[in-house]
């Protein structure tokens, strides 16, 4: 017989025997139900459509795309795919076939002074909102842990939902404006001895990713000291976990390079130290997330309701209700906020460009939830922020179909056989108008039509 340790040594077989099945029951009570299998019995042909691949940037016309049971079984020349009685058959004419976004900065749930028709309280109702726009994933990174549940418990139908958890910061960072709708999800650090409890409780809910910010009002350096965030990093890396840190400033951005995140979020007010920074996050591979909405949106180049209008409202959604509600106020107050940091649109726009021209691979984040940055609009403006700044078409798709899915760890992003059944169907050319996959006209993910559209 094999010498097991002491304790063990002691317990006769019966005990081992319920030892073992206690601990299998305990894990599988505290891990995390996996993902559902797809339904079955979804099977669509599109035929003679135009299917753009937003890793070549290429538009491959007259097509048919057929999926089944929520996986991408061909793609083939336009009109060699015959119909069969079980398969719904769309005609893709003037129509073109691309991968959902996906958007690597939500936050699908706020605690704070925001309305309901801005920030909706139910996971189902945040996810089918941001799948409206086209959005087919999302990375929230700050949701609690109730609403992380929930959310979880859905089927399909509704965009892939991961989760960061807690937000790690500095003592009193993260203070915007008198707003702090994260309260209850912080985790404080200063020490590494801080990192214990959120490490633990990220573990027992199986949290996706972590993200953190070095950002603090009061602080012109590293608001987390530098060692602490680079061991937070690594704790992150050795669970294969993507490490998103937020910095508003290009300095801190580069000195937050050391910690080897793998991406920087936030829109970067030192225009100055762009250059620099552009070198050390290719050197690193690291991706940089603009959220040009979370401040362009306070100064809305053109009036708020211009982006409102165009936008296929869900039937629980009024936008001239939600402008009235909220744009005035939150526009006052985050303007205040970011004219006291030295934000100016040009500024931002010009270090986007900055960085995209220097080859920087973008990732696509919105921070829908925040105020003025409206689940559903959030991918919209978004994309027409960073049209305005002069990023091309190519760019922000790849940013939004491929960077982002990798950057999440979600595979499939080219409408290939094998690749997820997750597909929008635009009219124009995504090859030209990027915003166009914000305003779909079907939408398909795991194979299955998301309801709400004609």
């Amino acid at each position: 017989m094999p010498d097991f340790p002491r304790p063990l040594r002691s317990l006769p077989w019966s005990g081992l025997v319920c030892v073992g099945l206690s601990a299998l029951f305990l894990g599988l009570l505290l891990r995390r139900p996996g993902s559902p299998r797809p339904p079955r019995g979804h099977a669509v042909l599109v035929r003679h459509v135009a299917v753009y691949d937003p890793v070549s940037g290429t538009l491959s016309k007259d097509r048919d795309l057929a999926w089944r049971d929520g996986w991408i079984e061909a793609n083939a020349p336009g009109g060699s795919l015959p119909p069969r009685p079980d398969v719904r058959v769309l005609d893709g004419n003037g129509l073109c076939a691309l991968p959902p976004l996906c958007d690597a900065a939500v936050f699908l749930d706020m605690e704070g002074r925001y309305p309901a028709e801005a920030v909706p309280s139910e996971a189902a109702q945040s996810l089918r909102r941001q799948a409206e726009a086209g959005v087919g994933a999302v990375l929230d990174l700050n949701a609690p842990r109730a609403f992380i549940r929930s959310a979880r418990s859905l089927g399909y139908g509704l965009p892939k939902a991961s989760f960061a958890g807690a937000l790690f910061t500095a003592p009193g960072g993260w203070k915007i404006a008198g707003q702090t709708p994260w309260d209850e999800n912080l985790a404080e650090i200063q020490e590494e001895a801080d990192l214990l409890a959120p490490w633990s409780r990220a573990l027992r809910f199986e949290d996706q990713a972590v993200f953190a910010s070095v950002e603090c009002e009061s602080r012109d350096s590293l608001s987390i000291p530098a060692p602490i965030l680079k061991r937070l990093g690594e704790l992150a890396h050795s669970r294969g976990l993507p490490f998103i840190v937020q910095a508003n400033h290009a300095s801190k951005a580069l000195a937050a390079l050391a910690a080897r995140p793998d991406a920087i979020l936030g829109p970067l007010l030192d225009l100055e130290t762009a250059p620099g920074l552009a070198a050390a996050l290719r050197q690193t591979h690291c991706a940089y997330i603009p959220a040009l909405s979370t401040v362009l949106n306070a100064f809305p180049p053109r009036p708020l309701d211009a982006w409102l209008k165009g936008f296929p409202s869900s039937a629980d959604l009024d936008p001239q209700a939600l402008l009235e509600a909220s744009a005035p106020l939150e526009a006052s107050a985050w303007q205040r906020h970011w004219v006291r940091s030295g934000a100016a649109p040009g500024r931002l726009t010009a270090a986007a460009r900055s960085l995209a021209d220097a080859g920087v691979p973008f990732a696509f984040g919105t921070g829908s939830g925040q105020a003025l940055v409206f689940h559903g609009l959030g991918a919209q403006t978004e994309i027409d922020h960073l049209s305005h700044a002069g990023l091309s078409a190519r760019t922000i798709l790849q940013s939004a179909c491929v960077v982002s899915r990798s950057l999440i760890g979600l595979p499939g992003d080219r409408l290939r056989p094998g690749d997820p059944a997750d597909v929008l169907l635009v009219r124009g050319n995504p090859a030209r108008d990027a915003a166009s996959a914000a305003r779909p006209w079907r939408i398909f993910l795991a194979g299955i039509e998301v309801p709400g559209k004609p």
